[in-house]
């Protein structure tokens, strides 16, 4: 890896015909770094439309039967010709165990899916995983709830050699139909991937509900190196990029502060390896129509990550959602904070969700939505 960057000052890196200069510079960032530069993981704006993807003891965490949630993420689409896209899919279950409902422990079964590509380029990550936790009640009023969790996935890493053409495979006319001299490791690889997590929910009498949780992303730290089975001679770098443990922290809360509308304040933190962010905000809910269980859902949130020695605000997320008989729209936007001063640059990020919850009973999920 290191080998073939050294040559890039020397041979000119064009991508499929268009010689795309943000293109080059994405497969640098996300393909040829050497290991000590490991990329955060994925955070979805809607983090709580599919939660047991940051914390695997949330699968479950609801007073429902069921919960499906599909989310798409788009980004830089006015830099890119082909924009990053991030498609997710989660689903899990609860049930009860035993027949005593006074003591409603629990245990939840779930899979996760998630698709994530850079387009011109083809990178793409996909993972999927099976999530599964348990659920105990700690009180006679079903008021506290402690969960433990674990996710143990398949992650597969793929890039499409054809959209890349290199200097030497110029044939002196026309064409880039020469091999290259360039000494590329194999374009496709999987790799196991295992999370664990824990959660504490409450809920008062006076309608008030807690969630204070955490978890460990890639507890084994895999390796995810494209160059880690290179057999190449003329390679000499690094064959080992082991992907930091993600320590997450997250805390959410959501209280009435009138009989139709509710606050929802929340906090997710990580930090992973020399990578820290925090997302926080608050979210409100304002009750339409009781008969149909339908609200209105909106809210602000803001990212904050370290860059070099300090720390920055990233983004806002603006968030507005519709809600009716558990079935769940919403839609957000990232507005970049360098959109501010730089508006003619359009950064920012879309992101849809939906989220369907089964046997639905209003007013008791443990866990809080979007």
């Amino acid at each position: 890896m290191i080998g073939f960057l050294n040559k890039l000052p020397k041979r000119f890196l064009r991508i499929g015909t268009l010689g795309n200069t943000a293109a080059a510079a994405i497969l640098i960032l996300f393909f040829l770094l050497p290991g000590k530069s490991t990329a955060q993981d994925m955070l979805f704006s809607q983090a709580y439309a599919s939660p047991s993807f940051f914390n695997p003891a949330l699968a479950g965490a609801y007073d429902a039967l069921y919960r499906i949630s599909v989310q798409h993420r788009n980004q830089w689409n006015a830099v890119l010709d082909n924009p990053f896209k991030t498609y997710a899919l989660s689903g899990d279950a609860r049930l009860e165990i035993g027949r005593d409902r006074n003591k409603r422990d629990a245990f939840s079964l779930g899979a996760n899916f998630l698709s994530d590509r850079v387009g011109k380029l083809d990178f793409s990550k996909t993972s999927i995983s099976l999530v599964g936790a348990f659920h105990k009640n700690l009180s006679q009023q079903n008021t506290q709830f402690l969960s433990v969790g674990f996710s143990l996935g398949m992650n597969q890493q793929n890039i499409n050699y054809e959209n890349i053409r290199f200097h030497d495979q110029f044939d002196g006319t026309n064409s880039y139909n020469l091999p290259t001299d360039e000494p590329l490791p194999q374009n496709n690889f999987s790799y196991a991937d295992v999370s664990i997590g824990l959660n504490y929910s409450y809920r008062s009498s006076s309608g008030l509900r807690l969630n204070v949780g955490g978890s460990i992303l890639h507890l084994l730290a895999p390796n995810v190196s494209f160059y880690q089975n290179s057999q190449e001679p003329q390679y000499f770098g690094e064959t080992e990029n082991k992907i930091h443990r993600n320590f997450i922290g997250h805390l959410s809360a959501e209280t009435a502060i009138s009989p139709e509308i509710w606050l929802s304040p929340r906090v997710i933190t990580s930090f992973q390896g020399p990578h820290t962010q925090i997302y926080a905000g608050t979210g409100s809910k304002l009750l339409l129509n009781e008969s149909y269980n339908s609200f209105l859902h909106f809210g602000i949130f803001t990212r904050v990550n370290n860059r070099l020695d300090d720390y920055k605000f990233r983004d806002l997320s603006f968030l507005v959602a519709f809600e009716i008989e558990g079935i769940s729209l919403g839609l957000s936007y990232d507005l970049s904070m360098d959109d501010i001063k730089h508006y003619s640059q359009r950064q920012g990020i879309f992101e849809i969700s939906l989220s369907i919850m089964g046997d639905y009973y209003n007013e008791h999920d443990l866990c809080p939505r979007f």
